[in-house]
Protein backbone atom coordinates (compact mmCIF):
# COMPACT_ATOMS: atom_id res chain seq x y z
CA UNK A 1 0.00 0.00 0.00
CA UNK A 2 3.05 2.28 1.06
CA UNK A 3 4.44 1.49 -2.29
CA UNK A 4 1.79 2.77 -4.45
CA UNK A 5 1.14 5.79 -2.72
CA UNK A 6 4.63 6.63 -3.17
CA UNK A 7 4.25 6.53 -6.91
CA UNK A 8 0.72 8.46 -6.52
CA UNK A 9 3.06 11.36 -4.75
CA UNK A 10 5.34 10.97 -6.85
CA UNK A 11 3.06 11.48 -9.76
CA UNK A 12 1.66 14.39 -8.38
CA UNK A 13 5.17 15.89 -8.02
CA UNK A 14 5.84 15.70 -10.84
CA UNK A 15 2.55 17.24 -12.48
CA UNK A 16 3.28 20.20 -9.97
CA UNK A 17 6.97 20.36 -11.15
CA UNK A 18 5.34 20.44 -14.50
CA UNK A 19 3.36 23.64 -13.92
CA UNK A 20 6.38 25.09 -11.54
CA UNK A 21 8.26 25.08 -15.00
CA UNK A 22 6.05 26.83 -17.45
CA UNK A 23 5.50 29.58 -14.76
CA UNK A 24 9.39 30.31 -13.76
CA UNK A 25 10.45 29.57 -17.80
CA UNK A 26 8.04 32.37 -18.71
CA UNK A 27 9.60 35.24 -16.56
CA UNK A 28 12.53 37.77 -17.77
CA UNK A 29 11.80 40.21 -15.19
CA UNK A 30 14.44 39.29 -12.30
CA UNK A 31 12.08 40.21 -9.28
CA UNK A 32 9.47 38.24 -10.86
CA UNK A 33 11.62 35.62 -11.08
CA UNK A 34 12.79 35.93 -7.23
CA UNK A 35 9.51 35.80 -6.12
CA UNK A 36 8.53 32.97 -8.52
CA UNK A 37 11.58 30.66 -7.25
CA UNK A 38 11.07 31.33 -3.63
CA UNK A 39 7.51 30.56 -3.75
CA UNK A 40 8.03 27.32 -5.90
CA UNK A 41 10.13 26.09 -3.81
CA UNK A 42 8.87 27.21 -0.63
CA UNK A 43 6.03 24.65 -2.33
CA UNK A 44 8.47 21.55 -2.59
CA UNK A 45 10.10 21.92 0.22
CA UNK A 46 7.60 22.19 2.39
CA UNK A 47 8.52 25.30 4.20
CA UNK A 48 7.32 28.56 5.05
CA UNK A 49 10.69 30.78 5.97
CA UNK A 50 12.57 30.97 2.88
CA UNK A 51 15.17 32.75 1.48
CA UNK A 52 17.06 33.25 -1.70
CA UNK A 53 20.49 34.93 -2.05
CA UNK A 54 22.59 35.76 -5.38
CA UNK A 55 26.66 35.91 -5.74
CA UNK A 56 28.15 38.90 -6.16
CA UNK A 57 30.93 39.35 -9.38
CA UNK A 58 33.91 39.08 -6.63
CA UNK A 59 32.66 35.51 -4.76
CA UNK A 60 33.34 37.95 -1.69
CA UNK A 61 29.76 38.22 -1.06
CA UNK A 62 26.04 37.46 -1.43
CA UNK A 63 23.30 39.46 -2.30
CA UNK A 64 19.96 38.79 -0.52
CA UNK A 65 17.53 39.04 -3.28
CA UNK A 66 13.83 38.03 -2.05
CA UNK A 67 12.79 36.01 1.27
CA UNK A 68 9.02 34.07 2.81
CA UNK A 69 8.09 34.58 6.51
CA UNK A 70 5.45 32.66 7.75
CA UNK A 71 4.40 32.27 3.91
CA UNK A 72 4.87 35.73 3.44
CA UNK A 73 6.92 36.94 0.77
CA UNK A 74 8.66 40.37 0.87
CA UNK A 75 11.88 41.88 -1.04
CA UNK A 76 15.03 42.62 0.41
CA UNK A 77 18.11 43.70 -0.40
CA UNK A 78 21.14 43.25 2.00
CA UNK A 79 24.90 41.93 2.05
CA UNK A 80 26.18 38.94 3.43
CA UNK A 81 29.81 37.77 3.24
CA UNK A 82 30.93 34.66 2.35
CA UNK A 83 34.44 33.56 3.95
CA UNK A 84 33.79 31.48 7.12
CA UNK A 85 30.53 31.21 6.76
CA UNK A 86 28.36 27.81 5.55
CA UNK A 87 28.23 29.96 1.92
CA UNK A 88 31.99 29.00 1.41
CA UNK A 89 31.26 25.43 2.39
CA UNK A 90 28.51 25.38 -0.34
CA UNK A 91 30.04 26.69 -3.06
CA UNK A 92 33.25 24.28 -2.20
CA UNK A 93 31.11 21.35 -2.57
CA UNK A 94 28.43 22.20 -4.33
CA UNK A 95 26.32 20.26 -2.54
CA UNK A 96 23.69 20.79 -0.09
CA UNK A 97 23.80 20.98 3.10
CA UNK A 98 22.09 21.43 6.53
CA UNK A 99 23.19 24.12 9.27
CA UNK A 100 21.58 26.06 12.29
CA UNK A 101 19.83 29.50 10.94
CA UNK A 102 21.03 32.27 12.78
CA UNK A 103 18.76 33.60 15.35
CA UNK A 104 18.84 37.12 14.60
CA UNK A 105 17.01 36.65 11.28
CA UNK A 106 13.47 35.49 10.86
CA UNK A 107 13.99 34.54 7.27
CA UNK A 108 16.39 31.62 7.09
CA UNK A 109 20.20 32.23 7.21
CA UNK A 110 22.67 29.62 7.58
CA UNK A 111 24.86 29.62 10.53
CA UNK A 112 27.47 27.40 12.14
CA UNK A 113 26.32 28.66 15.30
CA UNK A 114 25.39 26.39 17.67
CA UNK A 115 23.38 28.53 19.84
CA UNK A 116 20.56 28.28 16.95
CA UNK A 117 20.39 25.06 16.91
CA UNK A 118 16.23 24.90 17.61
CA UNK A 119 15.80 26.24 13.77
CA UNK A 120 17.50 24.06 11.21
CA UNK A 121 17.61 25.13 7.24
CA UNK A 122 19.09 23.54 4.35
CA UNK A 123 21.27 25.78 2.36
CA UNK A 124 20.51 25.06 -1.40
CA UNK A 125 23.21 26.21 -4.20
CA UNK A 126 22.24 27.37 -7.20
CA UNK A 127 24.40 26.10 -9.82
CA UNK A 128 24.25 27.75 -13.43
CA UNK A 129 26.55 27.15 -16.77
CA UNK A 130 30.54 25.91 -16.47
CA UNK A 131 29.12 24.59 -13.22
CA UNK A 132 29.59 27.71 -11.03
CA UNK A 133 27.54 28.37 -8.30
CA UNK A 134 25.71 31.72 -8.96
CA UNK A 135 24.11 31.62 -5.40
CA UNK A 136 21.80 30.08 -2.76
CA UNK A 137 18.47 29.36 -1.74
CA UNK A 138 17.80 28.48 2.12
CA UNK A 139 14.59 27.12 3.58
CA UNK A 140 13.80 25.47 6.91
CA UNK A 141 11.96 22.08 6.67
CA UNK A 142 10.93 19.41 8.38
CA UNK A 143 13.03 16.03 9.24
CA UNK A 144 12.56 12.60 7.57
CA UNK A 145 12.30 14.39 4.07
CA UNK A 146 12.38 11.17 1.06
CA UNK A 147 15.31 11.02 -1.30
CA UNK A 148 12.68 11.00 -4.37
CA UNK A 149 12.20 14.77 -2.68
CA UNK A 150 15.70 15.42 -2.04
CA UNK A 151 16.51 15.07 -5.66
CA UNK A 152 13.35 16.94 -6.81
CA UNK A 153 14.69 19.87 -4.76
CA UNK A 154 18.05 19.47 -6.58
CA UNK A 155 16.07 19.43 -9.79
CA UNK A 156 14.60 22.77 -9.18
CA UNK A 157 17.45 24.57 -7.52
CA UNK A 158 18.79 23.77 -11.12
CA UNK A 159 15.76 25.47 -12.92
CA UNK A 160 16.08 28.27 -10.66
CA UNK A 161 19.62 28.93 -11.12
CA UNK A 162 18.92 28.91 -15.34
CA UNK A 163 16.48 31.11 -15.35
CA UNK A 164 17.87 33.57 -12.73
CA UNK A 165 21.11 33.15 -15.55
CA UNK A 166 18.65 34.43 -18.24
CA UNK A 167 16.38 36.60 -16.31
CA UNK A 168 20.16 38.77 -15.75
CA UNK A 169 21.56 38.26 -19.41
CA UNK A 170 18.38 39.92 -20.19
CA UNK A 171 18.34 42.61 -18.00
CA UNK A 172 21.77 43.16 -19.07
CA UNK A 173 20.82 43.66 -22.62
CA UNK A 174 17.46 45.60 -22.10
CA UNK A 175 18.11 47.64 -18.61
CA UNK A 176 19.67 50.48 -19.14
CA UNK A 177 22.67 50.88 -16.04
CA UNK A 178 21.77 54.22 -14.68
CA UNK A 179 18.20 54.87 -14.45
CA UNK A 180 16.85 51.03 -14.85
CA UNK A 181 14.52 52.34 -17.75
CA UNK A 182 14.38 49.84 -21.03
CA UNK A 183 17.45 50.81 -23.48
CA UNK A 184 16.28 52.15 -26.86
CA UNK A 185 17.03 48.90 -28.87
CA UNK A 186 14.09 47.75 -26.55
CA UNK A 187 11.85 50.45 -26.71
CA UNK A 188 12.18 50.27 -30.75
CA UNK A 189 11.20 46.41 -30.47
CA UNK A 190 7.99 46.89 -28.13
CA UNK A 191 6.43 50.10 -30.25
CA UNK A 192 6.24 47.80 -33.24
CA UNK A 193 4.68 44.74 -31.43
CA UNK A 194 2.08 47.58 -29.60
CA UNK A 195 1.30 49.38 -32.76
CA UNK A 196 0.89 45.71 -34.31
CA UNK A 197 -1.30 44.78 -31.35
CA UNK A 198 -3.39 47.68 -32.01
CA UNK A 199 -3.89 47.25 -35.25
CA UNK A 200 -5.61 44.06 -34.38
CA UNK A 201 -7.99 45.49 -31.20
CA UNK A 202 -9.85 48.58 -31.06
CA UNK A 203 -7.56 50.15 -28.46
CA UNK A 204 -5.72 53.37 -27.94
CA UNK A 205 -1.50 53.52 -27.76
CA UNK A 206 0.21 57.05 -26.64
CA UNK A 207 3.79 58.13 -26.43
CA UNK A 208 5.23 61.00 -24.02
CA UNK A 209 8.27 61.58 -24.69
CA UNK A 210 10.23 63.88 -21.78
CA UNK A 211 13.41 65.73 -21.92
CA UNK A 212 15.81 67.63 -18.93
CA UNK A 213 14.96 71.67 -20.07
CA UNK A 214 18.80 73.11 -19.53
CA UNK A 215 20.57 69.53 -19.11
CA UNK A 216 23.82 70.40 -20.35
CA UNK A 217 24.17 73.86 -18.43
CA UNK A 218 23.31 71.71 -15.19
CA UNK A 219 26.26 69.20 -16.48
CA UNK A 220 28.58 72.25 -17.14
CA UNK A 221 27.68 73.52 -13.94
CA UNK A 222 27.34 70.96 -10.99
CA UNK A 223 29.29 67.81 -13.16
CA UNK A 224 28.53 65.10 -15.08
CA UNK A 225 28.04 63.16 -11.68
CA UNK A 226 25.35 64.94 -10.83
CA UNK A 227 23.79 65.01 -13.87
CA UNK A 228 23.77 61.24 -13.26
CA UNK A 229 22.03 61.47 -9.76
CA UNK A 230 19.39 64.15 -11.68
CA UNK A 231 18.75 60.83 -14.60
CA UNK A 232 18.15 58.49 -12.10
CA UNK A 233 16.03 60.16 -9.42
CA UNK A 234 13.70 61.49 -12.33
CA UNK A 235 13.27 58.08 -13.54
CA UNK A 236 12.48 56.96 -9.91
CA UNK A 237 9.64 59.79 -10.35
CA UNK A 238 8.97 58.11 -13.96
CA UNK A 239 8.28 54.59 -12.59
CA UNK A 240 6.32 55.55 -9.53
CA UNK A 241 3.84 57.49 -11.81
CA UNK A 242 3.51 54.46 -14.51
CA UNK A 243 1.38 51.73 -14.35
CA UNK A 244 3.58 48.62 -13.40
CA UNK A 245 4.21 45.78 -16.04
CA UNK A 246 1.86 47.58 -18.55
CA UNK A 247 3.32 51.04 -19.13
CA UNK A 248 7.00 50.82 -20.80
CA UNK A 249 9.24 53.77 -19.72
CA UNK A 250 12.80 53.85 -21.74
CA UNK A 251 15.57 55.91 -21.71
CA UNK A 252 15.74 56.68 -25.42
CA UNK A 253 18.85 59.13 -25.37
CA UNK A 254 21.05 61.17 -23.03
CA UNK A 255 18.04 62.91 -21.26
CA UNK A 256 15.55 61.84 -23.11
CA UNK A 257 13.10 59.38 -21.82
CA UNK A 258 10.21 58.02 -23.64
CA UNK A 259 7.10 56.06 -22.88
CA UNK A 260 4.58 53.53 -24.76
CA UNK A 261 1.84 53.62 -22.51
CA UNK A 262 -0.39 50.36 -24.15
CA UNK A 263 -4.49 50.94 -23.73
CA UNK A 264 -4.01 55.08 -22.78
CA UNK A 265 -5.93 57.35 -25.07
CA UNK A 266 -5.02 61.22 -25.49
CA UNK A 267 -6.80 62.22 -22.47
CA UNK A 268 -5.09 59.66 -20.02
CA UNK A 269 -1.83 60.25 -21.24
CA UNK A 270 -1.79 64.14 -21.23
CA UNK A 271 -2.91 63.36 -16.86
CA UNK A 272 0.24 61.32 -16.55
CA UNK A 273 2.33 64.00 -18.32
CA UNK A 274 1.23 66.83 -16.48
CA UNK A 275 1.27 64.75 -13.32
CA UNK A 276 5.47 64.05 -13.99
CA UNK A 277 6.12 67.34 -15.39
CA UNK A 278 4.30 68.75 -12.33
CA UNK A 279 6.19 66.36 -9.68
CA UNK A 280 9.68 67.19 -11.43
CA UNK A 281 9.01 70.99 -11.00
CA UNK A 282 8.06 70.81 -7.38
CA UNK A 283 11.16 68.22 -6.43
CA UNK A 284 14.24 69.17 -5.11
CA UNK A 285 16.64 66.70 -6.24
CA UNK A 286 19.67 65.28 -4.24
CA UNK A 287 22.62 67.43 -4.66
CA UNK A 288 26.35 66.59 -4.40
CA UNK A 289 27.05 70.14 -2.82
CA UNK A 290 24.31 70.04 0.08
CA UNK A 291 22.54 72.92 -1.97
CA UNK A 292 18.89 71.58 -3.62
CA UNK A 293 18.81 71.45 -7.08
CA UNK A 294 15.49 72.10 -9.05
CA UNK A 295 14.62 71.12 -13.09
CA UNK A 296 12.01 71.34 -15.10
CA UNK A 297 11.53 68.93 -18.01
CA UNK A 298 8.81 69.39 -21.24
CA UNK A 299 7.23 66.70 -22.91
CA UNK A 300 5.76 65.70 -26.04
CA UNK A 301 2.49 63.48 -26.75
CA UNK A 302 0.75 61.60 -29.28
CA UNK A 303 -1.69 59.36 -29.51
CA UNK A 304 -3.26 56.64 -31.64
CA UNK A 305 -5.91 53.83 -32.13
CA UNK A 306 -6.70 50.82 -34.11
CA UNK A 307 -8.01 52.97 -37.00
CA UNK A 308 -5.39 55.98 -36.86
CA UNK A 309 -2.23 53.86 -36.36
CA UNK A 310 0.61 54.75 -37.91
CA UNK A 311 4.31 53.21 -38.51
CA UNK A 312 6.46 53.51 -35.45
CA UNK A 313 9.00 55.91 -37.41
CA UNK A 314 5.54 58.40 -38.02
CA UNK A 315 5.02 57.80 -34.86
CA UNK A 316 7.82 58.68 -33.35
CA UNK A 317 8.32 61.46 -35.68
CA UNK A 318 5.20 63.08 -34.58
CA UNK A 319 6.18 62.82 -30.56
CA UNK A 320 9.20 63.87 -31.20
CA UNK A 321 7.80 66.92 -33.22
CA UNK A 322 5.20 68.00 -30.00
CA UNK A 323 8.46 67.99 -27.79
CA UNK A 324 10.33 70.19 -29.88
CA UNK A 325 7.35 72.67 -29.32
CA UNK A 326 7.34 72.21 -25.69
CA UNK A 327 10.85 73.51 -25.83
CA UNK A 328 10.51 76.34 -28.15
CA UNK A 329 7.48 77.79 -26.20
CA UNK A 330 9.44 77.87 -23.07
CA UNK A 331 9.92 74.68 -21.64
CA UNK A 332 8.61 73.02 -18.49
CA UNK A 333 5.12 72.26 -20.43
CA UNK A 334 3.52 69.68 -22.15
CA UNK A 335 2.37 69.67 -25.74
CA UNK A 336 0.21 67.05 -27.67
Amino acid sequence: MSHKLDEYDIEITLQILKYATRQLVAELDLKQVVYHSIATMADFASSQNVSLFILNEDMSSATLLGTMVKGIQSEQTIQMPVKNTPFAEVIEKKTAAEYHCQVKKDYPIPTFNIFSKNRKCTCQPLIGTNNKVIGFINFEHQPGRKKYHEEIISVISTLIAAVIENARLFQLATIDGLTGLYVRRYFDIRLQEEITRLKRMDSDLSLIMFDIDHFKAVNDTFGHQQGDIILRQLAEIIQAAIRKDIDIPCRYGGEELILILPGTDLQGAIVLGERIRKHCEDFSFESLSGKKINITVSGGIVSINSKTAISKEDFFALVDKQLYKAKEQGRNRIRF
